[in-house]
């Protein structure tokens, strides 16, 4: 029998803690970036590592950390920064709003995360960085990484987008690399509606990005409309508008007090799924080595069937599904060789997101796993 609501793909958890925690902001007249902005901070940079030394800047997405990850490590005309061609379009466009050239590598088949000897074999005297890009929730090889930085003198700025609480061989993301970048928008697993964070062991860069992300304005400029503050201000630097406010800092202070529990249940439903879905799909990499989030769930389906005709027949029974990603060379604005590419282009019309989100019951993921293996088959 097919279900009367729509399953979607993802869903914020929202309860009465949340809407008291903006509420009470609401009340306090203090609506912008503020102490509560400063809280989620302290406490997001204590979740990262508990004995201290990750220094962390709340912004307004995690795109926004990424483009002023790239200014503050001084990264701009003529420089080169080597993204995988497997993530959404912010990885590559904030290398062009810098000035620099993205440089598009193949991935892993069995992660779809970055392939980092491909990586190597991109390198230029105008590399500057990588961003690797965690995907899914799943760590990419992150020594192989540091190891391709170390040799080659370049910056690594990871794109912790669906990567929040992922840990690799123990180590919360968040801990590994020049600077590390948080989206905390609706469908994510610690979700805000909007926003996002960087964090690093550097301390004089998350004060640049600070800085950057308020006009260029000294810190002490929020304190101006309290009563310990005062109207004066400098502006030290060209900066822009990618501050996060207090409403949205509220909920994801609610948001991080919940995330493990959160994330156990994700953790949870994976399970399950591998347990009951057909064995003609293919599931991505998972190791126990490291701690998967499981933002989304992609599988790959069988090459012989047509995924748009899957996508409609879920969509029929009402259950959501997505594609994670449409590979950035097949794009218009970055088309290239396909030849480059060809892990990329092989897996890309096979990949489907199911529904992933931690407030799912299990008669939820009971009507997934039934619906999907009669459309696919056994």
């Amino acid at each position: 029998m097919i279900r009367e609501d729509f399953l979607p793909l993802a869903r914020p958890v929202v309860g009465p803690d949340e809407i008291a925690a903006v509420t009470e902001v609401l009340k306090s007249g203090m609506w912008t970036t503020g102490p509560k902005v400063a809280e989620f901070e302290r406490e997001f940079s204590a979740y990262l590592n508990a004995e201290g030394g990750v220094h962390t800047v709340a912004l307004n997405s995690c795109t926004s950390g990424l483009y002023l990850s790239l200014l503050a490590l001084g990264i701009g005309a003529g420089d080169e920064v080597i993204v995988p061609t497997w993530t959404f379009a912010a990885t590559a466009h904030v290398v062009e709003w810098a000035g620099a050239k993205p440089v598009l590598c193949d991935i892993e088949e069995d992660s779809l995360n970055i392939d980092v000897q491909k990586a190597e074999r991109l390198i230029t005297e105008n590399t500057k960085a990588i961003i690797p890009v965690h995907i899914a929730g799943y760590p990419c090889d992150m020594d192989a990484v540091a190891s391709l930085a170390e040799q080659y003198d370049i910056f690594v700025i990871e794109d912790a987008a669906h990567a929040v609480g992922t840990k690799y061989f123990g180590q919360k993301i968040g801990n590994l690399s020049d600077i590390t970048t948080f989206s905390f928008y609706a469908t994510k697993n610690l979700a805000m509606g909007e926003g996002g964070l960087a964090a690093s062991k550097d301390e004089r860069l998350i004060e640049k990005i600070r800085k950057l992300s308020y006009f260029g304005i000294n810190k002490e400029a929020f304190k101006r409309y309290e009563k310990r503050g005062t109207w004066f201000y400098d502006i030290e630097a060209l900066g822009y508008k990618c501050n996060l406010d207090s409403m949205h800092a509220a909920v994801g202070l609610v948001q991080l007090r919940k995330l493990d529990a959160m994330n156990e249940r994700r953790r949870a439903i994976a399970a399950a799924y591998k347990k009951g879905l057909s064995r003609r799909l293919t599931f991505t990499k998972d190791s126990d080595e490291h701690f998967h989030t499981y933002h989304l769930f992609p599988v790959l389906i069988p090459s012989s069937m047509d995924r748009d005709t899957l996508i409609t027949g879920l969509r029929d029974r009402n259950i959501g599904t997505s594609v994670h990603f449409r590979p950035l060379h097949l794009h218009s604005h970055y088309r290239l060789a396909a030849e480059k590419f060809p892990v990329a282009e092989r897996l890309f019309p096979r990949v489907l997101s199911l529904p992933m989100f931690s407030s799912m019951t299990d008669e939820d993921i009971d009507y997934v796993i039934t619906n999907i293996n009669e459309l696919v088959g056994s």
